[in-house]
């Protein structure tokens, strides 16, 4: 497993070997933004954790042709302003696996699957407290492109979560399947968006996308307290369900971040 620990302006600690090149760049001085460059030789897996209150970065990440990259990201504490741009190409695939229990983080993910036949699959899982907002755009700029982008968030305290989710496909560019899923359970009096797009000029494409904001089931917490379960302990299993679904590496840490909040 390759590793990374960023902090305000400069790598802390790296474990590196000859899959991934790293270039840091330094600060920009009027607006405060670190640039970080990744260079994906080989198939790996990365993990990017992050080491201050206060991060404002701009990432790039590059993967050669038929390349596989499994990333991992977790947000603890901290204010975080991030823009990522992810360049995939011919038979290449990205796995972004990102859990956040930060208190603000504000995100653009841009997505460019510049080859043939490349695939990119996201997955975000969130506790939020505070407002978060989230743009997605995903490019399928070559045929037989691939994505799928799952949002799922939970707004507590005074919690806001926003996804924009755009995926765009031009004409002539055929083959390609785009599916989006992004689903809220919000528990505050705060309003949460969700907004899906997809802007396709070819008919030749498969595209679907869902969206749901709401409570916890009401049919799922009645089973459960019908059961013996208190309606604390019937949301904490509801929102454990939701939150650890199709997670596998962060799931251990996701169980004590639920744990935090629902005891």
């Amino acid at each position: 497993m390759n590793k990374i620990l960023l902090g305000t302006d400069k790598i802390e600690n790296e474990k590196i070997d000859e899959a991934v090149k790293i270039k840091m760049l330094k600060k920009q001085k009027f607006i405060g933004v670190c640039t970080l460059k990744i260079k994906v030789l080989k198939s790996t897996d990365l993990q990017i954790e992050y080491d201050s209150d206060d991060i404002k970065y701009d990432i790039y990440v590059d993967l050669d042709s038929s390349v596989n990259l499994n990333l991992y990201e977790i947000k603890r504490k901290g204010s975080y302003k991030i823009s990522y741009h992810y360049d995939l190409k011919q038979k290449s695939s990205l796995n972004i696996c990102a859990v956040n229990d930060a208190e603000s983080v504000k995100e653009n993910i841009i997505v460019n699957l510049n080859g043939e036949e490349a695939k990119a699959n996201y997955l975000l899982k969130t506790i939020s407290k505070m407002e978060e907002k989230y743009n997605v755009m995903v490019y399928h700029n070559a045929k037989k492109t691939e994505s799928l982008i799952i949002n799922e968030g939970v707004s507590i305290r005074k919690g806001k979560l926003i996804f924009n989710v755009s995926g765009f496909v031009l004409k002539g560019i055929k083959g390609c399947t785009l599916n989006q899923n992004n689903r809220i359970i919000n528990l505050t009096n705060e309003k949460s968006q969700i907004n899906p797009n997809l802007f396709i000029d070819e008919n030749d494409c498969v595209a679907n996308h869902s969206a749901h904001i709401g409570k916890c089931n009401e049919n799922e917490l009645f089973y459960l307290m019908s059961r013996g379960i208190t309606k604390e302990t019937a949301e904490n299993l509801i929102i454990r369900g939701f939150l650890t679904k199709n997670l596998e590496f962060y799931k251990k840490d996701m169980v004590k971040i639920i744990d935090k909040y629902w005891r």
